[in-house]
Parts: structure tokens; sequence; C-alpha cells
């Protein structure tokens, strides 16, 4: 099968306890209304349903599923997105918008047929990908912290 996928990269802090952190992403991904949240060790899974209601501009509209690794020692969370229905469905748009252009004896329109592909795939996942390393980033920001051992100054008096 298909499998068309984005993977990145984002880095986080020293201060970040990535020991907590797949759990945080996992409640921040169903805060995001993801169908399906996963967390197994360091890795968190989701998936969301193609028909469920959520605004347009809900983060995880251009994506199908998607894994988020955290890399306690790199400090970072390595993420691969699957963009497999969006392509699918840009070109199923694209390709019956196309089959009536042929019945016209008109063919440059079929050019746009191009832009407009570009247009409803890889504008989407731009965006969708900038939006959600931004989703990401805020998450992390939100995350717990690790605790910090406070220095006690420490005063004996004589007895």
């Amino acid at each position: 099968m298909l499998s068309l996928t984005r993977t990145g990269t984002l880095s986080f802090g020293g201060e970040i306890d990535s020991t907590a952190l797949p759990a945080h992403l996992a409640d921040s991904l169903w805060d995001a209304d993801a169908s399906i949240v996963e967390t197994q060790g360091n890795c968190v899974t989701f998936t969301r349903r193609m028909f469920r209601f959520v605004g347009s501009w809900n983060v995880l509209v251009p994506f199908e599923s998607g894994d988020l690794i955290v890399d306690a020692d790199a400090r970072q969370i390595r993420y691969s997105l699957s963009i497999r229905q969006l392509a699918l469905f840009g070109t199923a748009t694209v390709a019956v918008m196309s089959a009536f252009m042929l019945m016209s004896p008109v063919w440059q329109p079929l050019l746009f047929m191009l832009v407009m592909w570009l247009w409803l795939v890889g504008g989407n996942v731009a965006i969708g990908i900038y939006r959600f390393e931004r989703f990401v980033g805020r998450a992390v920001a939100s995350a717990p912290r690790l605790k910090q051992q406070s220095a006690r100054w420490v005063h004996s008096f004589p007895k």
C-alpha cells in the first residue's frame, strides 16, 4: 500500500521531564480531538477518523495518523505523519474535475488542474506541517518540568 509520510524532529530543552512528555503529548492529542491515541513507552501514536465533527482548522485534519517518539538522550521529538488520505482525496478531486474538462474542446484548463492539485495537496501539507510543529511546540512548552533540587542553606545553632 502507498505510504505517504512526512517526518521531522523538534528539540526540547533540558528542563523538560522527558519521562512525562509522552503522556503529556498524548493528552494534547486527545485535546485536539484525535480518534485514537496510544502511548507505549516513549512512543505516542494517534489516528483520526476521516469523518468527525471538528472545524477545518483542527491541527490534525491534514493527517490520517502519526507517531511521536521522544528521544530523551538527544532531547528531541521525532514525528512521522501520514498524508495518504489527503493525497488520495486531493488527487481524486482533481481527477474528477479534469474528466469534466476533457469533454471540452479546450485543453488549457488542464494546466490549471496541476496548480489546483499542488494547492490542494502541497499547500495543505505545508500549512499542516507548520501548524503541527507549532502544536507540538506549545505542548512541550506546557509539559512537566524536572523537579529542581533546591539548594537549602542550613545553619546550625549551638545549644
